[in-house]
């Protein structure tokens, strides 16, 4: 129990710092390109909150934030520059597929983070445009409800009443927190891991879905599965690392 506890203490102390950075900028970039596009909307026609979250590009951003964010985790706990991660997590008395699992439930703690954070900063904004179109025709008690309905990404942040999304969305953060945590134990035994890209590259393309896509919700979702689980078999074939001292 010990052992697990200071392994996942060294995962956060890895990546917090470099998370919350993520995070700051990421937000500081939505929240300036927003603001154009609102000022723009108020300068000349205005449009609907929907429509201005796309003009906007917010999840361009989020798309970028969210690469940003696998290629983080995944490079963390890899053996870079002529550091030896493995001597270190040998030295906690931990078998190596134990620490993999471990630093995959950080790293799937870590993208519901980024989760939740980018619904934090879309929910904040749309608060934002709201009062600055205050006693427009665009405005209502209901506008944000029906941008997270209409808005394809937004919807995809945050469902509401379509569970499938919450259930895909928790595959997402958990497998690709598998997929990350493989990547790094296949690069400190000299192989190559891929399923980490090819999940996150199918994220991205994929994410955001307009309401009632239950069928694509459940493709991606068993795709996810399978990748994982791919990269989990992967990695009970590769020899550990006691084996290697």
């Amino acid at each position: 129990m010990r052992q697990g506890v200071s392994v996942l203490m060294l995962a956060a102390g890895s990546t917090l710092k470099k998370l919350l950075g993520l995070f700051v900028i990421m937000a500081a970039a939505q929240s300036t390109l927003f603001y154009f596009a609102l000022q723009k909307s108020l300068d000349g026609e205005p449009v609907g909150l929907e429509q201005l979250i796309s003009q906007s590009r917010m999840a361009i951003v989020a798309g970028v934030g969210f690469l940003l964010l696998c290629a983080l985790l995944s490079l963390t706990a890899c053996e870079i520059g002529g550091s030896k991660l493995r001597y270190t997590m040998h030295r906690l008395s931990i078998p190596e597929r134990t620490t993999v699992l471990l630093w995959a439930g950080h790293n799937a703690v870590c993208f519901f983070l980024f989760w939740i954070v980018q619904l934090g900063i879309a929910f904040l904004l749309c608060r934002l445009y709201v009062t600055e179109m205050g006693g427009s025709a665009y405005v209502s008690k209901q506008t944000i409800l029906l941008a997270f309905y209409r808005n394809s990404f937004l919807h995809s942040l945050l469902p509401l009443a379509e569970t499938s999304r919450y259930i895909r969305n928790g595959i997402l953060a958990i497998c690709l927190g598998i997929c990350a945590a493989c990547f790094s134990f296949r690069q400190r035994h000299d192989k190559k891991g891929i399923a980490v890209v090819v999940l996150a590259a199918l994220t991205v393309v994929s994410f955001s879905q307009a309401m009632g896509s239950l069928a694509i919700d459940i493709f991606l979702s068993l795709v996810a599965l399978s990748i994982a689980a791919g990269a989990l078999i992967g990695v009970w074939r590769v020899g550990s690392y006691e084996n290697e001292l």
